[in-house]
């Protein structure tokens, strides 16, 4: 059976949110096997001016490396674009062999749902467990390109399948692949983020899957980030069936869903930015949505701390991580002295803290290079890369021997290979600059 509808308004918007959270309410992001999660905080100057500024504190988020014999169960809705633009390129092809595929990794416990859009949004596999594959198979390749671009509208009806079976000890997820811009329906991205971040509080994580040249990547990227999946750039549809493959192998390995670091602050410590998250930072409490974690994941999380005048020892923070009933973790407490000798805080600087520290503030600057992009101006995009590197040059960690000194020179190779891609095609080059700075970002 077949369900097709359209949605052009807020108010739909409203409904669609109205439903979901009467759904979810009692599904808790959980996996059916304990695990445990680590998380350690470091700052890159353990000894601080006396006349305080900033501190980067670095978030160490480690999962233990439990590898079952089966796969998690899982709960898929997958939200294809069907639209005119898909029909060149080979993409409507390359998007239904990879799904093809997909159906064929599927067991009988799983669900799986297809959503398909244009300007409109039909259901043509509603959620239900998997019994007849060849039948999904037909299914798919029945789908042929047409008409617009109703992204919004796909989304909210991805994620109303995915609810309808959403549980705890199952990986619940949406993959939504687009190769446009959305020019039908609900197209504000803050709208729209907040129904995906919505969703990932209950379980339901979102990975966006953004194809050739003509897609919105700061879009699809928010959705991602938001949602707590993952962000695919796929330059050649030829590439989607394994794109496919690896976002179905990392949901077989995924331990804890909508993960989120719960930071506790020390009077008068203020975050002034969390590299490459959202966070909501309420007077001593800073909460960081991290997404899913996958078995033997280790994570650096940067978080830039504004800090006031002082003496003696000061705590920073405490914090800990917050996914589900079945993961335990552990806390920290992180405190700096504060000294009126300048020297020994350089003596006390942590190097390998600071050259990670170092590298998130050069992804900060390359996000502003694209924005720069975005607006046509390829001079300040330009402008914004060298201010990035010349940053990295004056790395207090950048001779350090080692990991630290090695992370720095790498990112320096990869902002000259983005001044050299921007300078050779310009606006064309931000989508690949955009993923690689995302991955770097991410540690993906």
């Amino acid at each position: 059976m077949r369900r097709s509808s359209r949605w052009w308004n807020l108010a739909v918007l409203a409904v669609a949110v109205g439903t979901l959270q009467a759904g979810l309410g009692a599904c808790a992001p959980a996996s059916g096997v304990h695990t445990a999660i680590e998380i350690r905080g470091s700052a890159n100057c353990p000894v601080v001016p006396a006349g305080g500024g900033p501190v980067y504190l670095e978030l160490l988020v480690r999962t233990d490396d439990i590898r079952r014999p089966e796969r998690r169960p899982v709960n898929l809705s997958v939200v294809l674009d069907r639209s005119g633009s898909m029909g060149s390129q080979q993409k409507i092809e390359n998007a239904r062999a990879a799904v093809r595929a997909l159906i064929d990794q599927l067991q009988r416990g799983d669900f799986f749902s297809l959503v398909i859009y244009d300007e409109e949004v039909e259901v043509v596999c509603p959620s239900a467990r998997v019994r007849n594959r060849e039948r999904l198979r037909r299914i798919v390749d029945e789908i042929s390109p047409r008409g617009w671009t109703n992204l919004g509208g796909g989304l909210i009806e991805g994620i109303r399948e995915a609810e309808r079976h959403a549980r705890e000890d199952y990986v619940n997820r949406v993959i939504l692949l687009s190769d446009g811009l959305a020019n039908r329906g609900i197209t504000d991205p803050a709208r729209l983020g907040k129904l995906t971040a919505r969703a990932a509080r209950h379980g339901i994580s979102l990975t966006t899957m953004g194809v050739g040249w003509d897609f919105n990547e700061n879009l699809m990227v928010s959705l991602a980030e938001e949602g707590g999946g993952n962000y695919y750039f796929i330059e050649s549809p030829r590439d989607l069936a394994s794109v496919f493959r690896k976002e179905f192998d990392l949901m077989g390995d995924v331990v804890a869903s909508a993960a989120v670091i719960e930071l506790r602050l020390d009077i008068d410590v203020r975050v002034r930015d969390v590299i490459g998250y959202s966070f909501d930072h309420n007077g001593d409490r800073c909460s960081i949505p991290i997404g899913d974690l996958v078995a033997g994941e280790e994570r650096s999380i940067i978080v830039e701390l504004e800090l006031p005048a002082g003496k003696g020892r000061k705590r920073l923070a405490a914090g800990s991580v917050s996914a589900g009933r079945s993961a335990r973790s552990s806390s920290f407490t992180t405190s700096v002295a504060y000294a009126e000798d300048l020297a020994r805080v350089e003596q006390e600087r942590d190097l390998n803290v600071q050259a990670r520290a170092d590298v998130a503030l050069s992804t900060r600057q390359v996000e502003e290079a694209m924005a720069a992009l975005d607006d046509g101006d390829e001079a300040e995009a330009q402008a914004r890369l060298e201010a990035a590197q010349s940053s990295l040059e004056r790395s207090a960690a950048v001779a350090a021997p080692g990991a630290a000194g090695e992370l720095l020179q790498d990112q320096k190779d990869k902002l000259e290979d983005y001044k050299r891609s921007v300078s050779e095609e310009g606006r064309r080059a931000k989508k690949a600059i955009h993923y690689d700075n995302y991955r770097t970002q991410k540690k993906k």
